[in-house]
């Protein structure tokens, strides 16, 4: 079954772009003394960084969208400009995201390709998308197969972030993450054939409502894109 690309948008917010407002700056990032780094924060101060990222992403990585447990070991702090190169942004709430700990993808492979490891290239930290200042809607599509790619239709520097996005945190590499959107969206596409047979407002109806509630759920943009298709 082919997928089109959406042309109809949701009521509610795009739940992949992360929204900062939606919780309070931790205390411990709040007038923050001169001179103070990442690397003197306690436990406890981590731990509040920690909860309110959960809180901001729903339980989920920023990148990648899988679903993490809310320990210290369950995911990783974030620091999407690297603190060697931006000492003022160590303890600014903007640059922080809670990032799973694959080390293949998201927050671990952007690190190596900051090191330029391997087949890891160096990248620019301006041609890739910040979860909260951008809007990934408007680069990337996710498909039900699970694959990801740029949208058709992109200025050149537009698409140039776009591909970079998707290669640094390797969203399209993994094929643990392409299997797993394949399965999160996959129970979706099993009830639509029965939905659809209840006729256009009621299919229309049940679709609005699934996507109005999917934060927290797990590769919630595949799932959006998919069924977003259906209500062009």
């Amino acid at each position: 079954m082919n997928f089109l690309e959406p042309t109809w948008t949701p009521k509610s917010k795009p739940m992949h772009r992360l929204n900062r407002a939606s919780v309070e700056t931790p205390e411990c990032l709040c007038d923050v003394p001169s001179g103070k780094t990442y690397a003197n924060l306690g436990g406890v101060e981590k731990q509040s960084i920690r909860a309110c990222l959960l809180t901001m992403q729903g339980s989920c990585c920023a990148y990648c969208e899988r679903r993490t447990g809310d320990g210290r070991d369950d995911g990783h702090i974030e620091h999407f400009r690297k603190q060697a190169n931006h000492g003022r942004l160590t303890l600014n709430w903007d640059n922080l995201f809670w990032s799973c700990n694959d080390e293949k993808t998201c927050g671990k492979r952007k690190d190596q390709c900051e090191k330029g490891h391997g087949n890891f290239g160096k990248f620019s930290e301006e041609e890739i998308i910040d979860p909260c200042r951008d809007d990934p809607d408007k680069f990337l599509l996710f498909i039900s197969d699970g694959t990801v790619r740029a949208r058709d239709g992109l200025s050149a520097p537009d698409l140039r972030r776009a591909e970079e996005t998707i290669r640094v945190f390797g969203l399209d590499s993994s094929p643990y993450l392409r299997k797993a959107r394949e399965d999160s969206v996959s129970p979706y596409l099993k009830t639509l054939p029965m939905l659809k047979s209840l006729g256009w407002d009621h299919f229309r109806a049940v679709l609005e409502s699934i996507l109005s509630n999917l934060h927290g759920s797990p590769h919630s943009t595949t799932i959006r894109h998919t069924l977003s298709s259906f209500l062009s």
